[in-house]
């Protein structure tokens, strides 16, 4: 039996999103930047340890369009969503400081009771000394996140990836398939 999981990647335009779903997918990440306008989609099928077996799990990966002009827009694509992957960039303070904004917009606009959430701080392999460590993130996360939205289910994980290196990119994905999976037994 396969599950059927809907899940949106969310956060402001240039994070990394659409370059972490590329990877995931074996696909790898472009040397030029473009925009998602609006939203892009992409399925895959894995099958993901869980209960001492393997499940087969359908990923329907919306990717959506962080830049302002899109707000409308994005609303239509939250209903039946699943999951979420909430990405910030680790060099960029006020991509961490919208993710409070991006829960809401999600919760706000998803016609489900509840979702699961990872949130991904990506481009790792850009770090230096004045990136967002990871103590500051889940800080945030535990401060800003947590008390403030009760319809997300499970543990919020907190990972911190690279769509160049592949760092906890798969990870994060399958950790989300395992939240889901949980959910459909």
């Amino acid at each position: 039996m396969v599950v059927f999981a809907k899940i949106c990647l969310l956060g402001d335009g240039q994070v990394g999103k659409t370059s972490l779903r590329n990877q995931y997918m074996g696909k790898g990440v472009p040397g030029d930047y473009l925009p998602t306008l609006g939203a892009d989609f992409a399925s895959t099928q894995v099958n993901i340890p869980f209960n001492n077996t393997k499940k087969s799990i359908r990923f329907q990966i919306w990717d959506l369009a962080g830049q302002p002009t899109f707000n409308q827009i994005r609303a239509l694509y939250y209903r039946q969503t699943a999951g979420a992957l909430i990405v910030y960039d680790i060099n960029d303070r006020n991509s961490l400081q919208n993710l409070r904004s991006w829960v809401q917009e999600l919760t706000q606009h998803m016609a489900t009771p509840s979702v699961c959430i990872n949130i991904l701080g990506n481009k790792s392999d850009l770090r230096d000394e004045n990136s967002i460590t990871t103590l500051e993130a889940e800080t945030y996360i535990s401060e800003q996140i947590i008390p403030r939205f009760k319809n997300i289910e499970g543990e919020i994980k907190h990972f911190v990836t690279s769509a160049k290196t592949g760092e906890n990119v798969e990870e994060a994905f399958i950790t989300l398939g395992r939240k889901l999976l949980n959910r459909a037994t």
